[in-house]
């Protein structure tokens, strides 16, 4: 999927889980697991919710942490600066500014100083 449709985005919107997903990301990284404690959400929608929402490029996985038992897991965060939503000529067109990237090295760095 190249570019998110309009419906995909309002689609967010007016899905509270969604959206409490966006916020409880915003500006943190947790993995799946731990977004469903935290919103009180079965485990198997929240992998869809989570799915949906990175592909339509509004969360981003951050890392994946393999853990001792050999299974890894994955965090992700907010990817979202700004979205706008513009109805213009009986059009709905809506635009995407993307978080910067950070550097790997300044995120790893970041995280031992927590």
């Amino acid at each position: 999927m190249n570019s998110p449709s309009p419906k995909d985005i309002l689609s967010v919107f007016t899905d509270e889980t969604s959206l409490n997903i966006l916020k409880l990301l915003d500006g943190k990284e947790y993995s799946i697991q731990q977004i469903a404690s935290l919103l009180g959400l079965p485990i198997s929608s929240t992998y869809r919710k989570v799915n949906r929402l990175e592909q339509i490029k509004v969360l981003k996985k951050t890392k994946i942490v393999r853990k001792i038992d050999g299974t890894s897991e994955s965090f992700y965060t907010s990817w979202i600066d700004e979205i706008q939503v513009s109805f213009k000529n009986n059009r709905i067109t809506c635009n995407i500014k993307n978080r910067p990237q950070q550097d790997k090295i300044i995120r790893l760095w970041q995280s031992f100083k927590h």
